[in-house]
């Protein structure tokens, strides 16, 4: 297992490498003409059957975003996406998934959410890919909707509980850091102070990469919770805890 964990951090880092040999942010595609649509365009460089396959599988997603999904022979590999005029605006590893990518550059919701009633809250999960493989990097979704006039504290808040999602590494996936907006400078007159919160409705991102199955194939899961307290204009409740998890299943990596 460890020899297959390295060989797979080795091609990883040897994708990254080559991505960063292709276009640069903010540098005119030059991969071929493309007519992007209107929101820009999510172009594969050099992908292997398994990324061409959900390319194309990812097609009806992309045009409901208004995006061109493509594949063109570029220097580099991996991902970027275009704007309206074909300028790069974002690169991605070879590792991430197009939905993974959607979700982060384009706020794209999974089809299959879950939600889990909380006090004071309520949160939707999802994934951007159900069925994965090693080494690709998958993002997980986190909506959470408040009840009117309640806010929860965002990370950095001193001397308060701020909103905290929890997950640790397992032996079927690595969890990445989680990605969190920015926090709105909330003035509260009762403490007369301004302070990191969260409103109304706030989405996190995390992002997991796929580790090789035991058995080669099967469904695993992987866990989290979210810890909070939520506060309105007058007091603080209660610390609350929710538990998540989401389920997987494996699939074969094409070349």
């Amino acid at each position: 297992m460890k020899l297959r964990l390295t060989i797979i951090s080795l091609l990883c880092a040897l994708a990254v490498a080559a991505n960063d040999a292709g276009p640069g942010i903010g540098s005119r595609f030059s991969g071929g003409r493309l007519k992007v649509g209107p929101k820009g365009a999510v172009v594969l460089l050099h992908g292997s059957r398994t990324q061409l396959n959900e390319l194309r599988e990812g097609y009806e997603a992309c045009g409901k975003l208004g995006l061109l999904a493509t594949a063109a022979a570029a220097p580099g590999s991996g991902w970027v996406v275009l704007d309206t005029k074909s300028i790069v605006v974002a690169k991605y590893d070879p590792g991430y998934t197009l939905a993974a990518i959607l979700v982060h550059q384009f706020r794209w919701t999974p089809p299959d959410t879950r939600g889990i009633e909380g006090k004071q809250l309520t949160a939707k999960i999802g994934a951007s890919n159900s069925s994965v493989a090693p080494g690709q990097r998958v993002a997980l979704t986190l909506d959470i909707d408040l009840e009117p006039n309640m806010h929860v504290y965002a990370p950095g808040v001193e001397g308060y509980i701020p909103i905290d999602w929890k997950m640790e590494d397992s032996g079927a996936a690595q969890v990445h850091e989680p990605v969190f907006p920015r926090a709105e400078k909330l003035y509260l007159k009762a403490i007369d102070e301004t302070v990191p919160a969260f409103r109304s409705h706030v989405r996190l991102v995390r992002d997991i990469t796929i580790k090789p199955a035991a058995e080669g194939s099967g469904h695993f899961t992987v866990d989290g919770s979210l810890r909070y307290q939520a506060c309105d204009d007058r007091v603080c409740y209660i610390p609350q805890t929710l538990r998540f998890q989401w389920t997987f299943e494996y699939q074969g990596l094409a070349r």
